[in-house]
């Protein structure tokens, strides 16, 4: 298979943690034995590639390859010398990202039968700010900068025409931020309905906020044509969602203890007495505590999807199975939530197996009518 990065950064940082490339490579190599992965790292940054390039040849693996320029330009010959590898291509760009046309032509519709998977990260913030730009120009006739004007160009191929400038055309003032941000959750929602249209392939997304009760800054949305692709998304957004939480929730602990040790007020009472929590968030006991209820939210929702809309593939829905839940709960509690309804009579799916979320949710058979 093959693994496109195509905004890859730089090799390592200035502390001399590695960047994503690099971790990539590592984990490329521990799969050595059963997957021959390629690696293939583009960066447009000059002095970025330069370092990109100095560690992947003293770091990375042999097969590696990194190519400098804009990934616009070089996909056709990616695309290429990927011809009949599975490929799975990473874009996270600061900004917008690869043109429409060329995700959908190039990419998810690739020549072939080898199957191709996107995660695409989509910024909440740039597309809100680029509306800022729209209403600039409406409200106030100004005429915008080269670079402003350019900026927007490129959203338009980035989202694939203009029709996404209408949604920001209710967004007054420049502290209209809360309406900005919900109408460029309003256009990233669109744009997957299109390239879902557009491709045949099935998508969830992840909205990534600096804390709960935030607006999203970015989020993260995969394209696949398998349900597996959905599913072990999910499941891999729910761990990563647990550590997010224990990140925040320590920065915050951290954050106070500071304050308090710096405070006068350490004389009277103890730093430990005005903290928020007691300790330093806990995963394993979070999950503990939650675990039930994140269960009865993922089987309400599973018997509300099936009361409204029938029978459906459960891996193919997980945007409602998981909603509430999304980034906290995982696979664990889905198949808990199966199982559940199975014993209470409501389905017919057991739960059982490693396959259970590929099954079509049945309800559970009425009982028989006793013959006169």
């Amino acid at each position: 298979m093959a693994y496109l990065d195509g905004y890859a950064g730089r090799g390592e940082y200035e502390d001399g943690s590695p960047g994503s490339p690099l971790l990539l490579s590592e984990k490329a190599e521990g799969v050595a034995a059963f997957r021959d992965v390629t690696g293939i790292y583009v960066e447009r940054n000059h002095a970025d590639f330069l370092n990109l390039q100095e560690v992947m040849a003293r770091r990375g693996r042999p097969g590696d390859v990194v190519l400098e320029g804009d990934l616009r330009d070089l996909l056709p010959e990616i695309v290429t010398r990927c011809q009949g590898h599975a490929l799975f291509a990473f874009l996270d760009p600061f900004g917008t990202a690869l043109d429409r046309s060329q995700l959908v032509n190039q990419l998810l519709n690739r020549p072939g039968q080898a199957p191709t998977e996107v995660l695409l990260h989509i910024s909440v913030t740039t597309v809100a700010r680029i509306g800022g730009l729209l209403r600039k120009r409406r409200e106030g006739g100004q005429q915008l900068k080269p670079a402003e004007q350019k900026t927007i160009e490129h959203a338009d191929r980035f989202l694939g025409g203009t029709w996404w400038q209408h949604d920001f055309e209710p967004v007054e003032g420049s502290a209209d931020r809360g309406n900005a941000t919900e109408a460029a959750l309003r256009v990233a929602a669109t744009y997957q309905q299109g390239i879902r249209a557009a491709t045949g392939c099935m998508s969830v997304s992840m909205p990534i906020r600096h804390k709960p009760n935030q607006l999203p800054k970015y989020l993260l949305v995969l394209f696949t044509r398998h349900p597996d692709g959905l599913w072990y998304f999910a499941d891999a957004v729910g761990k990563a969602g647990r550590e997010w939480e224990a990140a925040w929730r320590n920065t915050e602990y951290m954050q106070a203890k500071a304050r308090v040790n710096e405070s006068e007020q350490q004389s009277l009472f103890g730093a430990d007495d005005l903290l928020p929590d007691p300790e330093p968030f806990d995963i394993d006991a979070y999950v503990r505590i939650n675990r039930a209820s994140w269960e009865r939210i993922i089987e309400q929702n599973i018997q509300r999807l099936l009361e409204a809309e029938g029978p459906f593939v459960l891996a193919k829905r997980l945007d409602e199975v998981y909603a509430g839940v999304f980034g906290a709960a995982d696979g664990p509690q889905v198949r808990a939530a199966v199982k559940s309804l199975h014993r209470s009579g409501v389905i017919q799916n057991t739960g059982v197996g490693d396959t259970f979320h590929r099954q079509t949710i049945l309800p559970a058979r009425p009982p028989s009518k006793a013959t006169a």
